[in-house]
């Protein structure tokens, strides 16, 4: 399950097949997708409406990860609908990068031979610790904690999607119902902090720099959940945001592992060492992510 490390790994077919796939599991998920939440690189599609050239093309994404409600999985009649759904979509277990098979991942073949990722997430505090780890239900489909995973419950958008379903089965409607800005931002600085994976960075920069309504509107969103019962969550995702792309020397924040990432990302990992163009273009950007993070901690800076 090694994902791309850069920006060239992505491509909008399999974004688009990503999509597919979330609305055939929704279509055949019955009373039980209420309970279904998009988090994750899928995300950004619905979090920025803007389209190129308005905006820059966001890397897109080769999995859907959802939150699900934990009484899914404990529901005999809800677990057996996403057992069947699973299979009819054609999927199979997917495998660690040590060769373990995964009840949480699965991944499926595509038109043109790329695989995607389907991975159940779910938030099981009684695990304790904080940990991110496989829940402990028995049967062939199961979800991976992942610690805060499900303030999405209560900050989320809902948006309709038309795609062709799998297999032929046509064209259906379904609601999706995705991370806001506010929870969509907080899990992928948890992600970002504990994973370094430097498309957590480009994801973050992205929906804060190119989010509907700008940064004015980002700020009353997390305002606004900040009057919440997530604050203390929320305040922490900050915590971690300032430490990975904010420096004690406010003009080196470019120098900080976050905007590094991100250009790193976007650039394809290009060898600047031995072409100034490519590297004055990678400070650039550097530069212009820590300037988007800066805007954005602004309220919350000391």
């Amino acid at each position: 399950m090694t994902k791309p490390q850069t920006i060239g790994g992505y491509g909008t077919a399999v974004t688009e097949a990503c999509e597919r796939v979330l609305v055939t599991l929704l279509r055949g998920l019955g009373p039980w997708k209420d309970s279904v939440f998009l988090v994750g690189g899928l995300a950004p599609r619905y979090l920025v409406t803007a389209r190129p050239p308005k905006v820059p093309a966001h890397a897109g994404t080769g999995d859907v990860d959802i939150v699900v409600d934990v009484g899914i999985l404990t529901n005999t009649d809800a677990y057996s609908t996403l057992e069947e759904n699973l299979k009819a979509m054609k999927f199979e277990r997917a495998e660690s990068d040590k060769g373990a098979k995964q009840s949480w991942g699965w991944q499926t073949e595509i038109d043109g031979g790329a695989r995607m990722i389907l991975e159940f997430l779910a938030d099981s505090p009684e695990l304790g610790g904080g940990k991110v780890q496989e829940l402990p239900t028995e049967g062939n489909v199961t979800a991976i904690n992942i610690p805060h995973a499900s303030m999405v419950f209560d900050l989320h958008e809902r948006i309709e999607i038309t795609a062709d379903l799998l297999n032929g089965g046509g064209r259906a409607t379904e609601t999706i119902r995705y991370a806001d800005i506010v929870s969509f931002t907080c899990l992928k600085a948890f992600a970002y902090d504990q994973r370094h994976e430097r498309k957590d960075a480009h994801d973050l920069v992205y929906c804060i720099e190119h989010h509907d309504g700008g940064l004015e509107a980002v700020h009353k969103a997390f305002h606004q959940a900040l009057e919440g019962k997530h604050a203390d969550v929320i305040h922490e995702a900050i915590a971690r945001l300032t430490a990975r792309f904010r420096d004690p020397n406010a003009d080196e924040s470019y120098l900080r592992d976050g905007p590094v990432a991100v250009a790193r990302f976007e650039d394809d990992d290009a060898d600047v060492e031995i072409d100034e163009e490519l590297r004055n273009a990678r400070l650039l950007r550097q530069r212009r992510a820590a300037d988007v993070m800066a805007a954005f901690l602004g309220p919350w800076l000391n």
